[in-house]
């Protein structure tokens, strides 16, 4: 006998954020969601992630940065917050969900996501059920590090964190403390206080993160003109 779609157990909504609004200086100004890589960038990137997400794509990008139909594009305003902003800016464009609704967040520089995310959203989903905050890939170089760029975050945490007010150091501003609740939308929450320059691991550290082992090659950001080449190579 089919199965119904009443008689399957609620799914979480996957949603993804990709962070494509940097100034790429380290590539002479580049617009990195425009790199070629045996394809454009943000293409390979939101291809990796359509198989994933049963909810919304959110690009945060400058208007001249084109996006594929079907997905949504914001920028943090006024532009060139840093990531933290761009991530807040993205949840805005997000349709009411459940605190417990699952949320990639991915920088466009991360042109080995697809094998990420094979085993970085089931690990994110299993942290939920146990009751985590969500997974990130743990990796790089020189030593392993958490990737807070390359992770899947609950959305109830999410809001949450971006909600805090600010520790203190440098760059940060104190804004007021008022965490969306249980099922609320990131819309009637209106937008998360002083996140322009605040730091995403002095943001994020105190969150419950499975971490999902990766190589250096596979998380490798593209940042520099090295990093392009490696790339063109592999996926070219």
């Amino acid at each position: 006998m089919a199965e119904n779609a009443q008689d399957r157990p609620q799914q979480r909504r996957i949603d993804a954020v990709v962070l494509a609004g940097g100034q790429g200086s380290r590539l002479g100004g580049v617009s990195k969601a425009d790199l070629d890589v045996g394809g454009r960038l943000l293409d390979r990137v939101i291809d990796a992630l359509r198989p994933h997400v049963t909810g919304t794509i959110v690009v945060v990008a400058p208007q001249d940065v084109a996006v594929p139909a079907g997905v949504k594009r914001t920028m943090e305003e006024p532009p060139g917050g840093g990531p933290l902003a761009g991530i807040g800016a993205g949840l805005g464009e997000l349709e009411p969900g459940a605190a417990g609704d699952l949320v990639i967040v991915c920088g466009v520089d991360t042109p080995g996501l697809a094998g990420l995310l094979a085993r970085l959203v089931p690990a994110a989903l299993a942290s939920l059920e146990a009751g985590g905050d969500g997974a990130l890939i743990h990796g790089g170089e020189p030593e392993p590090f958490d990737q807070y760029l390359q992770a899947a975050y609950g959305l109830g945490a999410l809001r949450e964190a971006l909600s805090a007010p600010a520790l203190a150091g440098p760059g940060a501003r104190p804004g007021p403390a008022g965490p969306a609740g249980p099922g609320q939308s990131s819309r009637a929450a209106g937008p998360p206080p002083a996140l322009h320059g605040r730091g995403v691991r002095r943001t994020f550290r105190h969150l419950r993160m499975e971490r999902v082992r990766a190589s250096q090659e596979e998380c490798l950001d593209l940042d520099t003109p090295a990093d392009l080449t490696y790339w063109r190579q592999r996926l070219g």
